[in-house]
C-alpha cells in the first residue's frame, strides 16, 4: 500500500502537468483510456487489440458475435444458406444498412474489401487465417505474388505505370475469376470455400473481414499503382477524420495521434437504437503508472487495460474489504480472458547439442507437469489468474467441453519418472538412466524483463524438492529468445496464447505437426487424424467430440506443453451500484464477462 501511495504521489504532478499543455475536446459521454494510441483504422490491416475494439465501433460486417454467449448472431446480413456440403455460404444483406456519407452499403462493398485482402501488398496480418479458407483465394495471393516477381525483374526500361496499372486490372479480372466471392446482385454475396469450416461464420464477424468503401479507399489522392513495383499503393489519409467514411454504429469524429480520439455516434447508422452513447473519447496513456493515475483522477469512466506492477495490491486491497464487509477500495475489476500461460517443452529425441533429450519421453513430461503446484504459483502472482490444466480456456466456447488434465501430485510425478527409468540410484539425490547417467540440467528459457523468471525459479524449487533434478535459467532478450525458440534450442521456454477464433482447433492446432506455430516439435499421428477427422466430420457433435478427445490426448497424456494458468484481463471501472431499486449515476454497465473480451463500445454506457 505504501508502495501504492507513493508511486501516486510521484505521478500526478506529471499528470496534471501533461492535461495543461495540452487542450484536448470537451467531455464524451463514456471516455476510455487504452495503453496505446491505434495504429490503423484499415480493417483489413488491423491485428492490435486496440484497433480491433475500434474496427468493431466503426464498422459492421454480414454478421456478429453476441458479446455475451459469442453465438453468431445477424448484422447486415439478415439471414443466410449454408450448401448441404458446407462449403457454400449465401447471405443476404438488408437493404436499410448504409455508409456514413449515405450510400447504400451492397454485397460488392464486400467483395472489394475481400479482395483487397488477397493482394499481398495490401494483405493483413489475418489475411492467411481469415480469407485461405475461400476456394481460390490462396492461389490468387500466389499469383499475384508471382506477377508482381515478374514484374521486379524486368529492365527499369520496362517498367512503366501503363504497365503496372494493365497488370492491376489483370489482376481484377484473375481475381474475379479464381476467388469464389461473388456478389450476386446488391444485396446477396455467396462465398464458397476449398473445404468445410464450421467456424467460418465466426471468421466473418471478425473485423478483417468488414467491408470499406471502395470510392473513399481508391480516391487518387492517396490511391495509386506504383510504375517501379505495380503493387497497390494506398495512404492512410483514408481513414482520417476529414475523408472517413464508414458504415457502423460510430463515425470518426477527431483524431490527434497520441493525445486523443473522438467517435460520434453515425447519423445513417441503420440500427441507431443499439447505440447507447452518443460520443465516446480515447485517452492513449502509454505510461502504466500514469494511465492509472489518469484514470482515478477522473479523466476517464474505464481504462481498458491495466499493466501497472502494483496490479496484484489493487486486487488484495478489494480481497480485504470483501472480507471485512467493506466496498471495493478501488475500480479494479478482473475479467477472464481467451488465452493460456504455458511453457513449451522440447519434444524432439535429440537436443540442439545431440544428446539424448528426456522429454522426448511423454512419461517425463507427465512428471514434470505433476510436479507442478499451479495453484500456488497462482497464488504467487496474486493476480487473480485461473490455474490452467488444459489448453483450451473453460466456458470459452459454446458446447465444448475440456477435459480434466492433470494436476498436482507428487507422488505420481515420482513414479511417471521412475517408469521411464529415471531414479536415483547412487544416492546422491539426482535422478539417473539406467546407464548410470544423471538426468541432464533442464535449461529453461524465457525472454528477459518480465515475470518469467519468477515462474522460473518457482518450478524450478518444485521440481527439485520432488524430482530432484538441478535447473538452469537463461533469460535472452526477447529477439535471440525468439530465434532460440525457433530453433529449438531449449529444453523448456516460456509461452502463452490468445485463440484468434471462436473454435477449439485456434489452440490444438499448435500441437499439429505441420503447424507454423508448433515451437515444441511435438508430433504425434494420433493426434494430427484427430483434427483431420474434425475437418471432414459434418455433425456439430461428432466434430467436438474428437476435438474435446484431442485436447484430453494432449492435456492427459501426451504433455506437449505445461499449462500454468488462464489469463485475466484487468480494467478500471466503477461497477453499478443499486439503491432501493434504482440504478446510481456513475457505473458503467452492459460488459461481458466472456472470456474473448471484445466489449462493444456501442453497448457500454455510463448510468447517469
Amino acid at each position: 500500500m505504501k508502495r501504492l501511495v507513493a508511486i501516486i504521489l510521484i505521478l500526478v504532478a506529471a499528470v496534471w502537468g501533461v492535461v495543461a499543455m495540452d487542450h484536448p475536446t470537451g467531455r464524451a459521454d463514456l471516455t476510455i483510456i487504452i495503453p496505446v494510441d491505434v495504429f490503423t483504422l484499415d480493417p483489413q490491416k488491423i491485428s492490435y487489440n486496440q484497433d480491433i475494439r475500434m474496427g468493431n465501433a466503426l464498422y459492421e460486417g454480414i454478421v456478429r458475435w453476441d458479446n455475451d454467449t459469442f453465438e453468431v448472431e445477424p448484422a447486415i446480413a439478415q439471414s443466410w444458406e449454408i450448401s448441404p456440403d458446407g462449403r457454400t455460404y449465401t447471405f443476404h444483406l438488408t437493404d436499410r444498412a448504409k455508409w456514413s456519407n449515405g450510400d447504400p452499403v451492397t454485397a460488392h462493398d464486400f467483395v472489394y474489401a475481400w479482395s483487397r485482402a488477397l493482394f499481398p501488398e495490401t494483405a493483413g496480418d489475418y489475411t492467411e487465417t481469415v480469407y485461405f479458407p475461400i476456394a481460390g483465394a490462396p492461389e490468387f495471393f500466389q499469383w499475384r505474388t508471382a506477377q508482381l516477381e515478374a514484374y521486379a525483374a524486368l529492365p527499369s526500361t520496362e517498367r512503366t505505370e501503363e504497365r503496372a496499372l494493365s497488370l492491376y486490372q489483370a489482376a481484377l479480372q484473375q481475381f474475379d475469376d479464381t476467388v469464389a466471392i461473388k456478389a450476386l446482385d446488391d444485396h446477396t454475396l455467396q462465398v464458397s470455400l476449398t473445404n468445410r469450416v464450421p467456424f467460418f461464420l465466426d471468421l466473418c464477424a471478425f473485423v478483417p473481414m468488414f467491408p470499406v468503401h471502395r470510392a473513399t479507399v481508391e480516391d487518387p489522392r492517396w490511391w495509386s499503382v506504383d510504375p517501379e513495383t505495380a503493387m497497390v499503393r494506398v495512404r492512410p489519409d483514408w481513414t482520417k477524420p476529414a475523408h472517413w467514411v464508414s458504415n457502423g454504429p460510430y463515425i470518426l469524429k477527431e483524431w490527434r495521434f497520441k493525445r486523443e480520439l473522438v467517435i460520434e455516434k453515425n447519423p445513417n447508422y441503420w440500427r441507431p437504437q443499439q447505440v447507447r452513447s452518443r460520443t465516446i473519447k480515447f485517452l492513449p496513456i502509454n505510461d502504466k503508472n500514469t494511465s492509472v493515475l489518469a484514470y482515478q483522477t477522473g479523466v476517464a469512466d474505464w481504462h481498458s487495460d491495466v499493466q501497472a506492477d502494483y496490479v496484484a495490491d489493487m486486487i488484495d486491497q478489494n480481497k480485504r474489504a470483501a472480507e471485512q464487509g467493506l466496498p471495493p477500495a478501488n475500480d479494479m475489476q478482473v475479467y477472464p480472458a481467451y488465452g493460456t500461460y504455458f511453457w513449451w517443452f522440447n519434444c524432439e529425441p535429440t537436443l540442439p547439442d545431440g544428446r539424448d533429450n528426456p522429454f522426448f519421453d511423454p512419461r517425463v513430461r507427465r512428471a514434470f507437469v505433476l510436479a507442478t503446484d499451479r495453484q500456488a504459483i497462482v497464488d504467487l502472482r496474486r493476480r487473480g489468474e485461473t490455474p490452467a490444466q488444459v489448453f483450451v480456456p473453460p466456458g470459452s466456447i459454446p458446447g465444448f467441453e475440456s477435459p480434466r488434465g492433470i494436476g498436482f501430485d507428487p507422488q505420481r510425478a515420482r513414479d511417471e519418472l521412475r517408469a521411464a527409468g529415471w531414479y536415483d540410484r547412487d544416492n546422491d539425490g539426482i535422478p539417473d538412466d539406467p546407464r548410470g547417467n544423471r538426468f541432464p540440467d533442464v535449461v529453461l528459457l524465457y525472454s528477459t524483463g518480465t515475470y518469467h523468471v519468477d515462474v522460473a525459479q518457482a518450478m524450478s524449487a518444485m521440481w527439485r524438492d520432488t524430482l530432484g533434478v538441478r535447473t538452469e535459467l537463461v533469460g535472452k532478450e526477447s529477439k535471440i529468445y525468439k530465434e532460440d525458440l525457433k530453433k529449438r534450442n531449449y529444453m523448456l521456454a516460456r509461452g502463452g496464447w490468445y485463440g484468434d477464433y471462436g473454435d477449439p482447433t485456434t489452440f490444438l492446432n499448435l500441437h499439429r505437426s505441420t503447424d507454423g506455430q508448433n515451437e515444441s516439435g511435438y508430433n504425434s499421428s494420433t493426434l494430427d487424424n484427430l483434427l483431420a477427422q474434425a475437418e471432414t466430420e459434418t455433425d456439430p457433435d461428432k466434430r467436438y467430440a474428437l476435438l474435446e478427445e484431442a485436447e484430453r490426448f494432449t492435456m492427459d497424456e501426451e504433455v506437449p506443453i505445461l499449462t500454468l494458468w488462464h489469463y485475466a484481463w484487468y480494467y478500471l471501472f466503477k461497477s453499478p451500484e443499486t439503491i432501493d431499486g434504482k440504478p446510481q449515476p456513475g457505473g458503467l454497465r452492459n460488459f461481458s464477462a466472456h472470456p474473448r473480451q471484445t466489449q462493444f463500445v456501442w453497448e457500454l454506457e455510463v448510468v447517469k
